[in-house]
């Protein structure tokens, strides 16, 4: 099973996918997908019905800026969730997304370009026992050496690995894939968690930043 495990729709401010463009998408190629919006679960009803229709495996989740106190931590990803994480506090994030049997991964964690500018997830290190796996490549980081980091930190602190193409346009879709050994989500979920995957990444074109600028000003 082939699966895009970092994908907006445009209930995430900067993205422009409808959900039916999504689905579509993901059934030309062959591959299944989380939906990981910004805070936001507003696209679920409709992707679980579409790809109900057509067959796509599609996971619910969610992409979350946490924190601790007033501080910015980073993100993180929940996935293979049933209902929304109504918290941003960290440590009630991975609760909650634990308590649902759900998986917690760290996106980008040293990508310093995004916020928290100049940080990335800083704290990382001290928190990783949180984490079940670390994005170790997300096709629109921009500077190579950030996914790099990202996997020398995933094989020392001995986590899972997955990719993502953080898809915000509909070209975008699959351009980072992780390979599972899976007929079903439980199934990938497991060999995900087991750390059983294969990764198959592509850059995105840094054009995609532009389309992002101006999905934040374009009506939806």
């Amino acid at each position: 099973m082939l699966l895009d495990l970092h994908i907006h729709s445009r209930q995430s401010n900067d993205a422009l996918n409808k959900p039916a463009e999504l689905v579509g998408k993901a059934a030309e190629k062959g591959i299944g997908f989380a939906i990981t919006d910004h805070n936001s679960c507003g696209a679920w009803p409709e992707l679980k019905k579409l790809a109900a229709q057509r067959n796509v495996p599609l996971i619910l989740g969610t992409e979350i800026k946490v924190t601790r106190g007033k501080k910015l931590l980073g993100e993180i990803l929940g996935l293979f969730l049933k209902k929304p994480v109504e918290t941003r506090d960290f440590y009630e994030a991975v609760s909650q997304i634990h308590k649902q049997h759900g998986i917690v991964a760290a996106p980008h964690p040293f990508d310093i370009v995004r916020k928290p500018y100049l940080r990335g997830f800083d704290e990382l290190p001290s928190l990783v026992e949180h984490i079940d796996a670390i994005e170790v490549f997300n096709s629109r980081t921009i500077i190579p050496a950030f996914n790099r980091r990202a996997r020398a930190f995933a094989e020392a602190s001995k986590k899972p690995m997955i990719c993502g193409s953080d898809a915000h346009i509909i070209s975008e879709v699959g351009n980072s894939l992780t390979e599972v050994n899976a007929k079903t989500l439980e199934e990938a979920k497991n060999e995900i968690l087991a750390g059983r995957t294969i990764l198959h990444c592509r850059r995105a074109s840094l054009l995609v930043h532009f389309y992002s600028a101006y999905a934040k000003i374009a009506p939806k």
